[in-house]
């Protein structure tokens, strides 16, 4: 196993569990005090951030970042993480953990491929195309095992994560592109997440009284917090686009299939839920579909 089949293996591992700490943290069943979406962003971003200050400041005073690579990241970092991880969170919060794994996770390899696709970046057949649709199936039949619960809200919650979902793939689309024109995964990383924190905190200031339940948090909740911070972002995004700087964003962002299957997993360990058949027949048909976009993109890869 290669060095970036490890580091977006390693983010897909972290990504999976985001989305049960991050369930854990918008909702007050249990906990007692919940957070509310921009704040959670604006926290995990806000200390995700602190390790990425060091690169991107001597990036800068060795001259490695131009102006115009400084306009770029803090524009993706708006579109990544300050509009991305707010739409996010509203749409976990808003709908459930199966329909946020569906079209939060499901919809990114479509809309990627899509975008390269369309903008002649890459190419790719039916059976790339009907990988992908296994894939999506595979995933539905993990996050459908039980009705949603509709409510005022729900769908605004699930446009939410439409539009979430883009705009992960637009930011999978430039962020492969420009890295491509000298800028370095470190360096990417630190200036979209500093200029998403930025955004995130800036809009959280808007609601002051949201930050009053932090006093109130268990030592659990921060548990989970610094996991989303350091492992789901600080780690696993440096880790994501060190591989896509070397992979095809569509063969890379296929693998995201499998993040509903390691939040099942999580939830069966953690919290007690029971296997189902559904998991199990979605899990293979999702592997199928990623061994053989696998197997296409390194075809591909040897005859260029």
């Amino acid at each position: 196993m290669t060095k970036r089949t490890l580091a977006f293996w390693f983010a897909f591992l972290c990504w999976g569990g985001a989305y049960v700490a991050a369930r854990y943290l918008l909702t007050s069943e249990k906990n007692g005090v919940a957070l509310s979406p921009l704040l959670l962003a604006a926290l995990r971003f806000s200390i995700a951030s602190l390790f990425f200050l060091f690169p991107l400041w001597r990036a800068l005073k060795q001259r490695h970042v131009t102006l115009r690579a400084l306009l770029v990241m803090a524009l993706l970092g708006q579109l990544a993480f300050s509009l991305y991880y707010w739409l996010q969170y509203i749409g976990i919060q808003e709908t459930d953990a199966s329909i946020s794994a569906v079209l939060g996770i499901g919809l990114i390899p479509i809309f990627t491929a899509l975008l390269a696709r369309i903008t002649g970046k890459e190419r790719w057949g039916w059976l790339f195309l009907m990988c992908l649709i296994l894939g999506f199936l595979g995933v539905a039949l993990v996050g459908f095992q039980k009705p949603p619960a509709l409510h005022p809200g729900f769908f605004l919650g699930v446009l939410c994560l439409v539009v979430n979902t883009f705009l992960f793939a637009l930011y999978t689309h430039l962020s492969k592109q420009w890295m491509q024109e000298d800028i370095p995964p470190v360096v990417m990383t630190a200036g979209t997440m500093i200029s998403g924190a930025i955004g995130l905190l800036f809009l959280s200031l808007l609601h002051p009284s949201d930050w009053r339940v932090i006093i109130y948090l268990s030592k659990v909740q921060w548990a989970a917090i610094l996991f989303l911070a350091v492992g789901c972002s600080a780690l696993a995004y440096f880790a994501y686009n060190a591989a896509l700087s070397q992979m095809d964003a569509s063969r890379v962002t296929i693998y995201f299939y499998f993040e509903p299957v390691i939040s099942i997993v999580l939830a069966i360990v953690l919290l007690g839920e029971q296997l189902t058949w559904q998991t199990v027949v979605g899990a293979v048909a999702i592997s199928g579909a990623v061994i053989v976009a696998h197997a296409i993109g390194r075809q591909m890869h040897s005859n260029r």
